[in-house]
């Protein structure tokens, strides 16, 4: 599937690549879909980019497509497990939010209820977020280590309610994360620890 999805996107035709999607996603789920088919073909244009200079087009038209799958499989929650909402953000001026789009999904078809708040989203509407909604976690993600900023878990404003805080992404592989924060690795450790939060 990896594959053929690869070839379809150099190819650049959107309907197979939303077509393959869309089959993976019905048959093995949100989070083998990720891992196993989109995540690989993702880092192999990114290398050949890398590499050669060309292709930014295939990764864009790839980015688009499965950002549109990941948002068409996420069911609309209207009655969640949880009481208090999941917060789901990138870190200040980080501007690759794609891997926020599966978590997104697959917390939904748990049953939890999670806002995105997408990209590059201001440290100062980020803190106006976690005082307005109260949220039962937050989750921040930084692609880039430049935006990997331990600053901004320290400045989220305190809650009546303890906030459980995740950081996922390659950006803070090697940063230093300060409490409260926790460092998710992956989607499927991300969805279990912000499902156990919530419940």
């Amino acid at each position: 599937m990896a594959r053929g999805l690869g070839r379809a996107a150099v190819a650049m035709d959107s309907i197979a690549v939303q077509g393959m999607l869309a089959d993976s996603l019905a048959s093995d789920g949100v989070i083998t879909t990720w891992n196993e088919v989109v995540r690989p073909v993702l880092t192999a244009v990114a290398a050949r980019w890398q590499l050669s200079g060309a292709g930014v087009e295939v990764e864009h038209l790839l980015n688009e497509c499965v950002l549109a799958a990941f948002v068409r499989a996420t069911p609309l929650v209207t009655s969640g497990r949880n009481h208090r909402p999941v917060l789901l953000a990138c870190m200040p001026e980080e501007r690759h939010n794609l891997p926020l789009y599966p978590l997104a999904a697959e917390l939904a078809h748990r049953g939890v209820v999670a806002r995105q708040l997408g990209a590059a989203l201001p440290m100062d509407a980020l803190a106006a977020a976690v005082r307005r909604t109260a949220p039962a976690a937050v989750v921040l993600w930084a692609q880039l280590p430049r935006y990997a900023d331990p600053g901004v878990i320290t400045a989220l404003p305190r809650t009546r309610q303890q906030v459980r805080l995740f950081v996922g992404g390659p950006g803070w592989r090697r940063g230093v994360v300060t409490a409260p924060a926790e460092r998710v690795e992956d989607l499927a450790t991300a969805v279990e620890a912000v499902e156990a939060a919530v419940t």
